[in-house]
């Protein structure tokens, strides 16, 4: 996830202090991804750093605590613009654990490999039946709970499918 692009978006509309990103952040995202302000204040320097945020001055809140404020630089409105008119890369990580466990089942013979790809097709189906559960409870918005509810169903759902897939394949040689 892009802290630095959510703060980005969160600038653009006004300078902010860093508890107000930390908190916009936090209600942007209904609590789902809560920020801690160390977070924040990190992002912050590297966003100047990069020339893509600047300090706007300093505000007094009611208790008398002077907080600076940031906004985005032209730079960084551009650095914001790429990212909402670019795709969004899929995560690619070197290792899928599942991956591991099924190469290395089909490859023992001490290891029943339909058994094992039924158990972990019935824990999805578990998961499933749960995140659709939950989905009936959520208004039918684009809130953040709600997409991570459904985002997470189409992962089970394609995992679902790639199980499937896996049994349908033949046995490979061994190597």
């Amino acid at each position: 996830m892009s802290i630095r692009h959510a703060l980005e978006a969160l600038l653009a509309d006004e300078p902010r202090s860093a508890s107000q990103l930390q908190q916009d952040y936090a209600d942007a995202t209904a609590h789902v991804w809560p920020l801690n302000i160390g977070q924040v204040t990190q992002t912050l320097a590297r966003l100047q750093r990069d020339g893509l945020a600047e300090s706007a001055g300093q505000q007094t809140g009611p208790s008398g605590h002077t907080s600076e404020l940031y906004q985005l630089t032209e730079a960084g409105r551009a650095d914001l613009e790429s990212w909402w008119s670019n795709a969004t890369a899929a995560a690619v990580t070197g290792r899928d654990e599942l991956v591991t466990k099924v190469t290395f089942a089909a490859a023992r013979a001490d290891v029943d490999l339909i058994e094992l790809l039924d158990t972990q097709r019935a824990a999805v189906m578990a998961d499933l039946r749960e995140l659709n559960r939950r989905a009936r409870t959520l208004p039918s918005s684009r809130r953040t709970d709600r997409l991570l509810v459904e985002r997470r169903i189409f992962d089970l759902e394609a995992q679902a499918r790639w199980l499937d897939r896996v049994e349908a394949l033949t046995e490979s040689e061994k190597s």
